[in-house]
């Protein structure tokens, strides 16, 4: 593998560590400005699936999957499909499936992917693939941030954070 994939790789571990504490802490039921905390989540996790790889070509597979309708990841009143329903919660056990699903795909895109190839444009996609990446990430932790803040604000707690400090925690972990 070459080093910049392993880095970012492992970077993106670090992403899925927090992802899951999101996922595991959140207050689900939580309304912030009209949308709750499940949906805010599946919208973030919508987006991982979708974008991380190539957007042009994506298939959502998350309502055959995991029966999570796809326009349930819709959460601002002013794009199509929007469901304005807080009542419907989507639950724990799901999201942390979709999250399962989309982590080991991203794995098996990491397997194949390159330096090279890194800096191309997927299929008819207008940005590289790092683009994407480097997109997803910020997309994702703006997501855990206010994830993090809406659960504080019910449970007052805060979701344990992972940073650079989490290679050594990997590291530790496979060693063991």
């Amino acid at each position: 593998m070459d080093e910049i994939i392993r880095q970012i790789k492992n970077q993106t571990e670090i992403n899925f560590i927090n992802i899951r504490e999101q996922i595991e802490v959140a207050d689900l039921e939580a309304i912030f400005d009209g949308v709750n905390g499940s949906r805010y989540i599946f919208h973030n996790l919508h987006s991982m699936d979708r974008f991380f790889i190539n957007p042009v070509t994506y298939i959502y597979e998350g309502e055959k999957l995991f029966g999570i309708p796809e326009k349930l990841s819709v959460i601002s009143t002013e794009r199509e499909g929007y469901v304005a329903d807080t009542s419907i919660v989507i639950p724990r056990e799901k999201l942390l499936a979709y999250f399962d699903f989309i982590k080991n795909k991203i794995e098996k895109y990491f397997d194949e992917l390159t330096a090279e190839t890194l800096l191309q444009k997927p299929e008819g996609c207008e940005y590289t693939r790092l683009e994407l990446i480097l997109g997803q990430f910020r997309h994702q932790m703006w997501h855990v941030g206010l994830s993090s803040a809406i659960t504080f604000e019910g449970k007052k707690i805060w979701n344990e954070f992972t940073g650079l400090n989490g290679l050594r925690k990997m590291i530790k972990m496979k060693n063991e």
